[in-house]
């Protein structure tokens, strides 16, 4: 016998002899479960939304309006609510003048309807809803009551804290 051969024929049993082994492997099974929360969310289109109420006369009231974007989970149950501002005198809300911090203009957010008050988180004037998962639009209409006219010419403004309240996940 060639040793050629002898050694060809060898591998070729041997290579066969270890796909026997392959073909005979033993296997177990079982199964991962995967499981998540979503968990109650929202979220503010913008962190700054801007209210300009224009130039005001005592004889006419000043009346326009924003609109505050919320996106929330789907099922969320949420409040929107609107602080006083910086420069309340109780629960009055006032703008200050940009130079004579002595000088107020008093105003107010109206909520969607136009007639009800915006309140702060935990009083009864706020909007609540529930998520959709896609944005809402929650329009805030400010009002600079007729009648003020002991106040300097100038600009005037005010910073209100918006606030959405929801669930702890």
């Amino acid at each position: 016998m060639n040793t050629k051969s002898f050694f060809w024929q060898g591998a070729v049993a041997g290579s066969l002899c270890l796909t026997c082994a392959l073909a005979q492997a033993a296997t177990a099974t079982g199964s991962l479960n995967v499981s998540a929360v979503v968990a109650d969310y929202c979220e503010l289109g913008s962190t700054s939304v801007s209210l300009n109420l224009g130039s005001y006369v005592p004889t006419a009231e000043s009346s326009l309006a924003a609109a505050i974007q919320v996106r929330c989970t789907v099922g969320t149950l949420a409040d929107l609510g609107l602080g006083y501002g910086l420069n309340a005198s109780g629960t009055t809300r006032r703008l200050q003048h940009a130079t004579d911090p002595t000088v107020f203009l008093n105003y107010e957010l109206y909520q969607p309807n136009g007639t009800t008050v915006w309140q702060p988180p935990g009083a009864a004037g706020v909007v609540s809803f529930t998520g959709t998962g896609i944005s809402q639009g929650f329009n805030v209409t400010g009002k600079i009551p007729v009648g003020q006219w002991a106040i300097k010419t100038g600009n005037y403004s005010d910073t209100v804290v918006i606030t959405v309240t929801f669930p702890e996940p």
